[in-house]
This record gives C-alpha cells, structure tokens and sequence, in this order.
C-alpha cells in the first residue's frame, strides 16, 4: 500500500511539473476583463468587457470583443447616466511563451458608442467612434488554463458626436453639433484579467 501511495504521487508530481499551460492550436480561451477605479474611481468596476479567442496555430490567434458599462448618479436633484457599449474584432501573434508565461501582441479594429443623458433628455457628449490599434500584452497561468493578464494598446479613433437636447423657452430642442475629430492616444488602463482556456 506504501509502495502504490508513492508511486501516485510521483505519477501526480510528473504530470503537474509537465503541464500544458499556455494554449495550442485549436483551442479557445475565453476571459473577462474588470477595470476597477475608473473614471475617477466614481465605482469600482464601471467597464466590464468579455473576449474569446481562437487560436489557428500554436501562435496566431484570432479575436472578438464586447464591452460594456454603465453609470448613473444626481447632480443637483437631476438625475444623469452614461451607457457605453464596444466591439472589437483582432489578431494575437503569441511571440514568446515559456513555462506558465505568455507574451503576445497583434492589431485590432473596434467599434464605441456612448450616451449620456440628464433628467431623461440627451446630454452633450454621447459619441460614436470607430477606430483601430496595436496592442501588446501577457497571460500567466495560474494553474493548467486558468491565466490571469493585462494588456496595453496605441489606438486611433475617428468620433462622430451624437445629437443631444437643450431647453429653451419653447421646451427641449434637439441640437445637431455636426461635428467629428480623430485622436491617436497611449492607452494604460489598469485592467484585471481572468480566463480560461478550453
């Protein structure tokens, strides 16, 4: 009995020491992104976002996004609230792995809206934006295919404006700002990533 308890637990220890951590070709990882103290740390976690990503080979992969969150408070007894929803469709090169350690980097396309409204009415601000980036990033496995992560990316984006709404002495007329710019920033948002790959 001695004997069969070692010899298990030398089976257990060979296979957890030659674990497969980080993904091959044909698998699916699937995480979630948390972004806490944004905006002014107003919340916690404002923006969630979900990802899943298929990998063609050992290290290119592909991938789609959503994101999403949501705000709402009173200033001055007029209540006001902001809803933000993405898309995003990318490619990951996963240039370097080693053990529970995975770099990678790619290009990706993406899609933004945002509303904001106060006292129920269309508030200045809101936006549509289309746009695209580079990013860079790194997975570490936890244990087998659960990974943690973090990633930063260069982005530009071309923002349309939406219409919103102005009280006169008429009621609330909507307001056409007939405007759009573009902008080419460095973003580092702090972001807790947890997957898993399947």
């Amino acid at each position: 009995m001695k004997k069969l308890l070692i010899a298990a637990i030398a089976v257990l220890g060979f296979t957890t020491a030659n674990a497969q951590y980080v993904a091959e070709k044909g698998d699916i990882q699937t995480s979630i992104d948390f972004r806490p103290f944004n905006n002014g740390n107003k919340e916690m976690f404002q923006t969630v976002g979900i990802n899943g990503t298929y990998f063609l080979t050992d290290k290119d992969a592909i991938r789609v996004g959503l994101n999403f969150g949501s705000e709402s408070g009173k200033t001055n007894d007029v209540k006001n609230s902001e809803f933000d929803f993405g898309f995003g469709v990318g490619y990951e090169n996963h240039f370097k792995t080693y053990d529970r350690v995975d770099l990678f980097a790619g290009v990706q396309g993406n899609f933004e809206t945002c509303t904001l409204k106060e006292g129920g009415h269309k508030a200045e601000g809101g936006y549509t934006k289309f746009g695209f980036g580079v990013f860079t990033g790194i997975n570490f496995y936890v244990y087998k295919k659960l990974f943690i992560g973090a990633e930063i990316g260069l982005n530009y984006g071309h923002y349309n404006y939406n219409k919103y709404e102005v009280e006169d002495y008429d009621g609330w007329v909507e307001v056409d700002p007939k405007s759009s710019n573009n902008s080419f920033k460095f973003e580092a948002k702090p972001a807790l990533k947890l997957g898993w790959t399947f």
